[in-house]
């Protein structure tokens, strides 16, 4: 190139040449000018100074393809028949000299043409023309309302209709009133209910031409061929059907190997990085193919490589983290596990258990202990760097008491103090109350009355004297459901708002209740819970000691003092330990069963004072007062066992001979035993009655003769906290005055007797009150060994 500058359209003026002249508004269209690299040199400080111009855009290329159809049709359906027919119909679409051209029938061949380029493609049915076949099989618009991506094709109806137009284009058989019956004459689907539905226009079309024809023969002739055009769709329409499924199969799979290609190439520049290693300790649910710029189905060019590079490595540092807090958990895990074989040694050497033992959760909570867990991941721990721990768990264990104890009075403190104060002005003598109060509130200077005294705070000790009482009753909300009535009743929606517990609970055995150490659930149930703290059997977790669920029972503690008072004995004194010393027979006389023959002879119910509180709870829910007879030595000689002279019923009788074995097993069993090889362990069940722990010993551990504190032992809650304690139905035949008014039916039940508050304030005047022992015998888990 020599060094004048040119441009495109002629001979113009250089860059260096000066400002440029004014042009008309015609011929303002800006020219590229070329200049040479000699001249660029001569000129440079010209063009450095001169304003830059900016590039005008070019404008539209208009009619380039006009000439297109002045070349020879032959020609023109040559080129036409390479393409697809979706092809062929967007073609047909853009010029009118195209759609004419195309949309003749001279043109049948190139759409024939261009659907033979795919060759897995049926036919295009007699029933449509080729462009109507085109349009349906590739074009994804409505056929209503050219609504775009419109995937849901009905092939025996031969439309795409979009989800909100099929609400009003498809009526059922019932729409409007017809003459024939458009059944297998109009192609229909299934829809609600498997009723055949139509397309709108087809149904009202079809329905017009037969009101139309008058000639029955006629009407005839056009159903059958309606019908037969319609056996002619449904088999064309299987036909695409099964195309549309193999094409989409097909496409799923080739998207498929697309993302698996694009994984396969980020895998390897990530390993060039070296995250190889990482990538291979990937867990399938951290799955690198689910990252959203992993999965993309298109290839991995250098240039998308490296916009996704930062991101990629971030991730994978993502990951990493995510592997060591896994690896550091697991390795945490591992470690409680060891911790926790150390304790069950600990308690196993123990039994029986004279106080309670800390659970699992609780141990590996122990600073001592939690300071081995959280060694370094380094540190490698086993059972030798738990010796120090080992030779001081009398003492940790001590300590752990004390706190629980603490805690346990801290949370009943007002009401222990309460219930103190009570307990002390009561035992205190009237006459020295009044010397006291008359000596403190005379003033030594003789000048009035001095300042009330507080009292000093109550030592712990003294608060440990009340929790002991048999008066102080607690209760778990956790295990009762009488929680919920007492809100129906302090609702106003009974008149009683009189409600204890059926499972009370004494002091010191409740601080071993088994709802204190096991949790209703975790908080996000998402998160899997500790190895240490699931329960195999039981939909409960393990957690730590905690008194929440406890809270004092104040209608109980009323039944309880009416009871020890029955026993002649006071109810700000006594406590449980004596109270089960004593072991005093009681008689309910609110509930007798009267003799039918004998006028003043009844047979009463006889309980111990725990089984007399649960009676006053189930039998006499609400009553106050209920009375009691202490029984002596020469009554109790009277007692009789029903449950000895009880027999099987019919049905365990006809179930024991087709089994083989005896159904009737001996209820005078309590469910207080639990399995030493399954302590603290995610196997270890509720307690069990005494056959049932041998059997499972014989079935799980393979111990034919087990021996107690060793293979089996007692629960240390025992016998309270359980829902079925087992009660010797007693009875004894006592002389009492008959009232006028007795009811001797014998379908009467003891929930009927709860009811009668006359006749002498007793409470029950029935002759079957006597039978409510048999719940004694079910058994919550029964279908466990």
């Amino acid at each position: 190139m020599d060094g004048s500058s040119r441009t495109q359209s002629g001979a113009g003026p250089s860059v260096c040449s000066g400002p440029v002249a004014e042009r008309r508004a015609s011929t303002r269209q800006a020219k590229r000018v070329h200049v040479s690299a000699l001249e660029s040199d001569q000129c440079g400080e010209d063009v450095a100074g001169a304003p830059k111009r900016k590039r005008a855009r070019r404008a539209p290329l208009v009619g380039r393809l006009a000439s297109l159809m002045e070349m020879p049709m032959d020609i023109l359906f040559e080129i036409f028949g390479h393409l697809n027919p979706l092809d062929v119909l967007r073609l047909a679409r853009t010029t009118k000299e195209f759609r004419r051209v195309l949309m003749h029938r001279s043109s049948r061949s190139v759409w024939i043409a261009a659907r033979n380029n795919l060759p897995d493609l049926p036919d295009c049915p007699p029933y449509m023309s080729e462009p109507q076949f085109a349009n349906l099989v590739f074009d994804t618009h409505c056929h209503e309302c050219l609504a775009p991506n419109t995937r849901s094709v009905d092939w025996c109806l031969a439309r795409r209709i979009c989800t909100k137009c099929s609400k009003d284009c498809m009526v059922d058989e019932g729409y409007g009133y017809t003459i024939e019956s458009a059944y297998l004459a109009v192609p229909s689907k299934y829809g609600k209910r498997a009723r055949p539905c139509y397309y709108k226009k087809d149904f009202e079309e079809f329905h017009r031409k037969t009101a139309s024809l008058i000639d029955p023969k006629k009407r005839e002739e056009f159903v059958a061929g309606c019908k037969a055009r319609v056996i002619e769709m449904n088999k064309h329409g299987a036909l695409l059907e099964a195309w549309a499924f193999r094409q989409a199969s097909a496409r799923s799979t080739e998207l498929e190997q697309l993302r698996s290609a694009r994984r396969q190439a980020i895998i390897e520049e990530l390993a060039k990085l070296g995250w190889g290693p990482e990538i291979e300790q990937i867990p399938p649910f951290d799955d690198l193919g689910s990252h959203r710029l992993v999965k993309q189905p298109t290839r991995l060019t250098p240039r998308i490589w490296t916009n996704i590079k930062p991101e990629m490595i971030k991730h994978m540092e993502d990951l990493r983290a995510r592997r060591l807090q896994r690896e550091r958990k697991a390795l945490v895990l591992s470690r409680k596990q060891l911790a926790v074989s150390i304790l069950r040694t600990y308690k196993l050497e123990r039994l029986p258990f004279t106080n309670i033992m800390p659970e699992p959760m609780d141990f590996c909570t122990f600073p001592e202990v939690s300071a081995i867990i959280e060694l370094p991941t380094e540190t490698e721990v086993t059972e030798a760097s738990f010796a120090d721990v080992v030779s001081q768990l009398d003492e940790l264990i001590l300590q752990w008491r004390t706190r629980v104890h603490d805690s346990f009075i801290d949370k009943f403190k007002d009401v222990l103090v309460s219930k103190l104060q009570q307990t002390t002005d009561a035992a205190t003598d009237i006459g020295i109350n009044a010397e006291a109060n008359a000596s403190a509130s005379i003033d030594v200077k003789g000048k009035g009355k001095a300042k009330a005294i507080e009292p000093p705070p109550p030592d712990k000790s003294e608060l440990v004297k009340v929790l002991s009482l048999a008066s102080t009753v607690l209760r778990c909300d956790h295990c009762t459901s009488s929680s919920f009535w007492m809100n129906i009743y302090d609702d106003g929606f009974s008149s009683s708002r009189y409600s204890a517990s059926s499972i009370p609970l004494f002091y010191p055995k409740v601080m071993g209740h088994r709802c204190l150490t096991k949790g209703r659930g975790q908080e996000d149930p998402m998160t899997p819970p500790e190895p240490i703290s699931e329960l195999r059997y039981d939909p409960r977790l393990r957690m730590r000691w905690t008194c929440t669920p406890l809270r004092i029972d104040k209608p109980a503690e009323e039944i309880v003092s009416n009871i020890i008072v029955a026993c002649n004995l006071n109810p700000l004194t006594t406590t449980a330990a004596e109270m089960d010393t004593l072991d005093p027979k009681l008689a309910c006389l609110n509930c007798p069963q009267w003799d039918r023959v004998i006028k003043d002879s009844c047979k009463a119910s006889v309980f111990g004072w725990r089984a007399a509180l649960v009676h006053s709870v189930q039998r006499h829910p609400g009553v106050r007062g209920i009375k009691w007879k202490l029984l002596d030595e020469d009554h109790v000689k009277d007692i009789e066992n029903v449950d000895a002279y009880s027999e099987p019923s019919l049905i365990a009788n006809f179930m024991s001979a087709v089994l083989g074995t005896s159904l009737h097993s001996s209820t005078n069993e309590d469910s207080i035993w639990l399995c030493a090889h399954c302590m603290d362990l995610p196997e270890e069940k509720d307690p069990m009655v005494l056959s049932k722990v041998k059997s499972h010993l014989s079935i799980v551990h393979e111990i034919e003769e087990p021996q107690e504190n060793q293979d089996y032992y007692q629960d240390y809650e025992a016998p309270q906290g359980r829902r079925n304690i087992y009660t010797p139905n007693l009875k004894i035949t006592l002389p009492m005055e008959r009232p006028q008014v007795v009811s001797f039916s014998d379908d009467m039940s003891d929930e009927c007797c709860d009811d009668y508050d006359s006749y002498n304030d007793y409470e029950c005047l029935c002759d079957a009150c006597g039978d409510f022992h048999d719940y004694d015998e079910y058994d919550d888990y029964g279908f466990f060994y």
